[in-house]
C-alpha cells in the first residue's frame, strides 16, 4: 500500500512538476514574432493561428483552451513584431492591440479612386484625407497639390488607430522607397517620366511592351505627333468608360492628347517600377502604333499604312 502511495505522489510530483514547467517555460517564455497574422470571423480559430510556428504544439494549445478556447481573440489583421510570451500574445489578440486593416491599391488606379478605397465612399472621409493632404511635405513635384500617380500600388498593413495623415504617409514612405529623391535628383524630369509611366501602366497589359509603348509615345512626340493615347482621354471621364468612342475624343481638356501635343500635365494614374523603369529605359524601334490584338497584347507598326492593313486583315476595331 505505502508503495502505492509513494508511486502516486511521485507521479503527482511529476505532473505538478511538468505543469510548472511548461507554464514558466513555454508559455511564459519570450519568443521573437514577426507576422502579419489574420484572424478570420468566418473560419475556426485554428486555422488562422496556423502561421504561428508553435501553434500545433500542446502548450500553446493547453493555454488555449484555459482561456475559454480563445472565444475573446478578436477577428482582424495584426502587425506582430518584438518578443512576445504566449501569455501576451493571446492577451493582444483578445484586446485588439496591434490590429491592422488590410489596404490594397492595385495598379493603374488614379487618385479618385484610390481615395474612394481610403474613404469607403464617404465623402465626408475623402474631404479629410484630401485636407490632410495638404499638410504633407512632399519631396517630389505636387503642382496646385495634386499628388495623382504618387499612391504606390501594393498591399499595406496599417494600424488601425493611425490617423488620415499617417496612413497617406505609409502610402508615400512607400512610393519614396522605390523612387528615392538621392537616386532620382532631377525632380522635374522624374515628374516627366512618372507622366509617361503612369500612360504605360494604363495602355499595357503586358509587362514586356512596356519598353516597346514607351518608344512609341517618345517617337511620336519627336516627330511632333499627339500621343493619341485613349487612356488619358478616359482619365478625364474618371476611368468609367468602358470603351472610347470618336464623340468622347472631342472633350477639350489638357488630358486629351488626340486633341494637344506633349504630355498631360499630370501623371494619370499610380505606375508601379516596372512602367517607371520602362519610361526611363525605352527600347529603340522606329515604332509609331499600336493596336490591341486580345489578351492584353499588342501589334506595334511604323506607319499608318501597316497600321490600318493590320486592322483590316484581322478585322481589329
Amino acid at each position: 500500500m505505502k508503495k502505492v502511495i509513494t508511486v502516486i505522489l511521485m507521479l503527482t510530483i511529476i505532473i505538478i512538476g511538468s505543469i510548472i514547467y511548461i507554464y514558466d517555460y513555454q508559455i511564459e517564455k519570450k519568443r521573437d514574432i514577426k507576422i502579419v497574422l489574420e484572424i478570420k470571423k468566418d473560419q475556426p480559430l485554428s486555422k488562422s493561428l496556423e502561421r504561428l510556428k508553435f501553434s500545433k504544439e500542446l502548450y500553446f494549445k493547453y493555454y488555449l483552451k484555459i482561456q475559454n478556447n480563445g472565444k475573446k481573440i478578436k477577428a482582424g489583421y495584426y502587425q506582430i513584431n518584438g518578443k512576445y510570451s504566449i501569455i501576451e500574445l493571446i492577451k493582444m489578440l483578445e484586446e485588439g492591440k496591434s490590429e491592422i486593416f488590410k489596404l490594397t491599391i492595385p495598379e493603374g488606379y488614379n487618385y479618385n479612386k484610390i481615395l474612394k478605397i481610403l474613404s469607403k465612399n464617404n465623402l465626408e472621409t475623402q474631404k479629410e484625407y484630401e485636407e490632410a493632404l495638404k499638410t504633407i511635405d512632399f519631396p517630389y513635384p505636387t503642382p496646385d497639390g495634386n499628388f495623382e500617380g504618387y499612391f504606390y500600388p501594393e498591399t499595406y498593413f496599417i494600424p488601425v488607430n493611425y490617423s488620415k495623415k499617417q496612413i497617406l504617409n505609409v502610402i508615400l514612405n512607400e512610393f519614396l522607397k522605390k523612387f528615392p529623391v538621392e537616386k532620382y535628383t532631377d525632380k522635374e524630369e522624374f515628374y516627366k517620366k512618372l507622366i509617361m509611366a503612369s500612360i504605360l501602366e494604363r495602355e499595357a497589359m503586358v509587362k514586356n511592351e512596356k519598353p516597346i509603348m514607351a518608344s512609341v509615345f517618345y517617337n511620336r512626340i519627336k516627330k511632333g505627333m499627339t500621343l493619341s493615347s485613349d487612356a488619358t482621354v478616359n482619365y478625364v471621364y474618371n476611368y468609367e468608360k468602358k470603351r472610347m468612342y470618336y464623340k468622347d475624343l472631342k472633350i477639350d481638356s489638357p488630358y486629351n492628347t488626340y486633341m494637344y501635343k506633349g504630355l498631360p500635365p499630370t501623371p494619370i494614374a499610380s505606375p508601379d517600377k516596372n512602367s517607371v523603369d520602362a519610361a526611363y529605359n525605352p527600347l529603340d524601334t522606329d515604332f509609331l502604333f499600336f493596336v490591341a490584338t486580345g489578351n492584353g497584347e499588342h501589334y506595334f507598326s511604323r506607319t499608318y499604312k501597316e497600321h490600318l492593313e493590320f486592322q483590316r486583315k484581322n478585322k481589329v476595331k
